[in-house]
């Protein structure tokens, strides 16, 4: 297995919050959909390798309710669950460029309405009204796995497809089948 370097996805499973019962865990319910929709139900989130620091803390940048953010990856790395594109080829200047893209896109809000379409398209409805595409415009909303997909797409490099619509399941299936090299 290659090591994990900057640029690199990580699909995680991220545990259950406390006070959370595991049937109420938004982290379950991802997975579930995933199962609902026929996708791997590895994975609840992604995140981005970005750099590591004096300390040799490797840190990501993520999606979150909370808005896009730093995360320290270690718990990430450490996850029996945790799965990586290390193997992907990728070039120093693209390895560049999605991280100055995810850091770019530190502070963007959370995309609600992609996680509700989400979960319609996980039951094979369709959100009236739902436009998965960012129609060529740097997003101001994201989650997790469409953040990385906007981040790998302006470098140039192989990734799911479904822009605001990409989940964590769409980047499991691409790194399990290798779909980097498919293109």
């Amino acid at each position: 297995m290659a090591p994990v370097q900057p640029g690199d996805v990580l699909t995680v499973r991220s545990s259950v919050p406390a006070g959370w019962g595991r049937v109420r865990s938004p982290a379950w319910w991802i997975r579930l959909g995933s199962a609902l929709h026929n996708a791997p139900d590895l994975s609840n989130h992604v995140a981005v390798a970005h750099h590591a620091d004096e300390h040799g803390t490797l840190w990501c940048i993520e999606g979150r309710p909370g808005g896009a953010g730093w995360r320290d990856a270690r718990p990430y790395l450490e996850s029996p669950y945790t799965l990586d594109n290390a193997a992907q080829p990728k070039t120093e200047a693209q390895r560049l460029a999605v991280c100055a893209t995810m850091e770019a896109l530190i502070g963007a809000a959370y995309d609600w309405q992609a996680i509700v379409a989400d979960g319609f398209t996980d039951l094979g409805w369709r959100l009236p009204g739902w436009d998965p595409s960012w129609r060529g415009t740097v997003p101001v909303q994201v989650v997790c796995s469409s953040a990385a997909a906007y981040a790998y797409a302006k470098a140039g490099l192989p990734c799911p497809a479904g822009e605001r619509g990409c989940q964590p399941a769409d980047w499991d299936r691409f790194i399990l089948a290798r779909a980097w090299g498919q293109r």
